[in-house]
């Protein structure tokens, strides 16, 4: 194949896949931050490569960044971000974190091998998405989105190991499909983020029966040691 053939498909992706050039152009945000001397990466430095109404992407990045591994505590924080960006796209605000949450540092490298291999995922997609089912990715479905990503956001700060990870994995093919208009994708989202919302109520739910039955074990040994 020749170059110019080459050049003619990534044209024909970049407009059949609307999210690839938003995805490349934020790689290359990344490759040229992690070239510097003094390389990192903060919350407020990510958004600012997002831009500030770019409510839909910075979601898509928390809940991919969500499905890391991280220390105690990194989990919420990604929930909290998306919580906090949902909350902003529903009230049509600009997303803005604190001076400490913004301040939090990133793993550059990892967010940068992410995102290039998000590049090498959607061009995959793009071979089986396409615009579709325009209503359910246009301005109008935007409130039922920032609900659905208010929703997950919480779910996602469950304090079940393992448990963000099927509703991030939701919240990030609903962004998708809203970034590539793709309403399928967007149902399909919808429906991986309920079933991880089902088993994280269903984890949640048998922790505090497993907690009483433990308590009552524990109140019958007691009294049956008393006099």
């Amino acid at each position: 194949m020749t170059d110019e053939s080459h050049d003619h498909e990534d044209n024909h992706d970049r407009d059949h896949d609307p999210i690839i050039p938003i995805v490349d152009v934020i790689v290359a945000q990344l490759r040229e931050r992690a070239g510097r001397p003094d390389a990192a990466l903060t919350c407020a430095d990510l958004l600012a490569m997002v831009g500030e109404r770019s409510h839909v992407l910075a979601i898509m990045l928390f809940s991919l960044l969500n499905l890391l591994p991280g220390p105690p505590g990194y989990n919420f924080l990604m929930a909290l971000a998306m919580f906090a960006v949902g909350i902003s796209m529903l009230l049509r605000r600009p997303m803005s974190f604190g001076s400490w949450f913004g301040r939090m540092p990133l793993p550059l490298k990892v967010i940068k091998k992410l995102l290039e291999a998000l590049a090498m995922i959607v061009r995959w997609v793009a071979r089986i998405s396409e615009p579709r089912w325009r209503g359910l990715t246009g301005p109008a479905a935007m409130p039922f989105i920032a609900v659905i990503a208010i929703v997950l956001a919480l779910v996602n700060m469950a304090p079940v190991p393992f448990m963000n990870l099927i509703p991030s994995a939701g919240l990030a093919v609903i962004c998708m499909g809203v970034l590539n208009q793709d309403g399928i994708a967007v149902l399909a989202g919808i429906a991986i983020g309920a079933l991880g919302t089902v088993v994280a109520l269903v984890a949640i739910w048998l922790i505090f029966v497993l907690a009483f039955a433990l308590g009552d074990i524990v109140e019958h040994a007691v009294e049956g040691d008393g006099p």
